[in-house]
């Protein structure tokens, strides 16, 4: 079968540092059989199936597509296809520089955690692409379509605010299919395979202190949630973590400050109420107790990262 050739430097994002520098890119494949080698870059791709059939290598997975079909491969996903016959497809390219230009520069190295998907939604078939079969309605199609087709319109514009407009539009793209398939993302999102402990119940205790972090939350009202005992419980969080229950949820509580120290502006008193912690300096003192700094130290340090990212 004939290797198609493509030119994948020609699409990379300009400048020393391509994760750090704005890029999109849109355009329609026409092609007959062949094979795509595999290869990878450092921004998030889609492809819809317009027509024809593919065979899709993901990583070590292959997927099989049709017209209607979404793919969304991840920053430096290895991916190739094998085209069976005439095919038509939309792939669309960005990086998070371009979509959420007001997410901090480190951001896109950590895309797929919880902040980040939590400041942008709209990435979260990225994450379940491994899970989800992306098949999409007429309709859908259609509509996927039509804006890619005036994202191509836009894209080549040099008006004023066509920029602008093309991020919006990308967004309303991705929030379409977010919209689409929101049951099947919520369900994968709660589901063991992606859980940090593999076990639904401590799945289901994580969720509980997340919810009320900014509570005294004690062994008891947890157990009361889950309807067992407070020693059934704190055996079992022993068994699964490694972890007492106290160390468990102040390990919860100082994540989750990580994340909004990195991700808000809000002022450390602000990140320490809202995490759980009444005392300030008790917050500053456990934090650089289990961090190596101090809540202050910690912001100035992930943005001077960020900063001197940018700068190269």
């Amino acid at each position: 079968m004939k290797a198609l050739s493509r030119s994948v430097d020609a699409e990379r994002p300009s400048g020393d540092d391509s994760s750090t520098a704005p890029y999109f890119s849109v355009r329609t494949d026409v092609n007959g059989p062949g094979i795509f080698p595999k290869h990878e870059h450092p921004y998030f791709e889609l492809l819809l199936q317009l027509s024809g059939s593919r065979t899709q290598h993901l990583g070590i997975r292959d997927v099989e597509l049709d017209e209607g079909h979404l793919v969304c491969m991840g920053q430096g996903l290895p991916h190739g296809g094998t085209l069976h016959g005439e095919s038509i497809s939309l792939v669309i390219g960005f990086n998070l520089p371009f979509l959420c230009p007001e997410l901090p520069i480190y951001a896109a190295k950590a895309w797929s955690q919880p902040a980040a998907l939590e400041a942008a939604p709209c990435l979260l078939p990225f994450v379940a692409q491994t899970h989800i079969d992306f098949r999409c309605s007429v309709e859908l199609t259609r509509k996927l379509q039509e804006m890619g087709s005036d994202l191509m319109a836009r894209s080549s514009s040099e008006s004023i605010g066509s920029k602008a407009y093309a991020r919006a539009k990308l967004m309303l793209f991705l929030l379409s299919v977010v919209e689409a398939f929101e049951e099947d993302l919520v369900e994968v999102g709660g589901s063991p395979i992606l859980s940090e402990y593999g076990s639904e119940r401590v799945d289901e205790l994580l969720n509980f202190i997340r919810g009320n972090l900014a509570e005294r939350i004690s062994i008891e009202d947890a157990a009361r949630h889950l309807n067992i005992s407070p020693s059934c419980l704190a055996v079992r969080v022993r068994r699964i973590t490694g972890k007492t229950f106290g160390d468990l949820l102040l390990e919860v509580r100082l994540k989750r400050a990580k994340e909004l120290l990195l991700y808000r502006d809000d002022r450390i008193s602000e990140i320490a109420h809202a995490t759980g912690f009444e005392d300030h300096a008790y917050f500053s003192r456990r934090f650089r107790q289990l961090v190596g700094m101090t809540p202050g130290d910690y912001r100035k340090a992930r943005a001077s990262i960020g900063a001197n990212e940018k700068a190269h």
